[in-house]
């Protein structure tokens, strides 16, 4: 449960949200056992109390932020199951360009306090299931594509939905992670002609027709 959504918080909600904006504002650094305790209106104690420690609490600011992702990238379906996967693209670069020390934590890219997120193995869960929440979306999108006959492949065989959801997951997130270390700029410039452009060719290779696919890509413009 979202505990901004709760009222009133606990101490330990309290802390949560207080260690999740001082990394917002501030990034990984900022996450010290007093600046948190501080920001929350509580003693140091309390860290330990709830946590156990700082290593506990970053981990639940990472499953927050998973949580939130989650959350940003139910984009909701429409009849153009590619529209929907691209549309959910953008939902994941906007918000990894909108909560970048967030993104970051949530995939080991960053440490706090020396301390990083604990990883999570894709090949040990099931489709729809004890999956990275970005690759949960991906793997129902890629599955209704090929469904509606806008890729190859068989729905019915995990394995190869979970290769194609992949690619599209790597793509992006690698797009993403350069765009953030500044190699693309800030002005998102390169969203069109790299991403974008590189998600087409990929979904053309899949088997989707010139036309089709372009119509897909300006309705999820415009739902940008």
């Amino acid at each position: 449960m979202d505990p901004e959504a709760k009222a009133p918080r606990s101490v330990r909600d309290e802390l949560l949200l207080a260690a999740v904006g001082l990394l917002d504002e501030h990034g990984p650094d900022a996450l010290q056992t007093r600046r948190v305790a501080t920001a929350a209106g509580t003693s140091t104690m309390a860290v330990y109390t709830h946590f156990g420690g700082m290593p506990d609490l970053i981990a639940a600011v990472a499953d927050y932020g998973l949580a939130q992702f989650d959350l940003a990238l139910d984009v909701p379906d429409t009849d153009d199951p590619v529209a929907d996967l691209l549309t959910c693209g953008g939902a994941y670069r906007h918000f990894a360009i909108r909560r970048p020390h967030l993104y970051r934590l949530m995939f080991g890219s960053t440490s706090a306090a020396g301390v990083r997120a604990p990883a999570r193995d894709i090949q040990t869960g099931e489709p729809e299931r004890d999956l990275h929440p970005s690759l949960i979306h991906l793997v129902r999108l890629v599955r209704r594509c090929i469904t509606a006959g806008r890729m190859r492949g068989d729905a019915t065989d995990n394995r190869e939905v979970m290769t194609i959801a992949g690619q599209f997951w790597a793509m992006t997130h690698g797009f993403v992670m350069l765009e953030l270390a500044g190699f693309f700029g800030d002005d998102g410039a390169a969203v069109g002609p790299v991403l974008g452009g590189l998600g087409m060719h990929v979904l053309l290779d899949l088997g989707d027709e010139p036309a089709a696919l372009q119509a897909s890509a300006v309705a999820a413009q415009l739902r940008a």
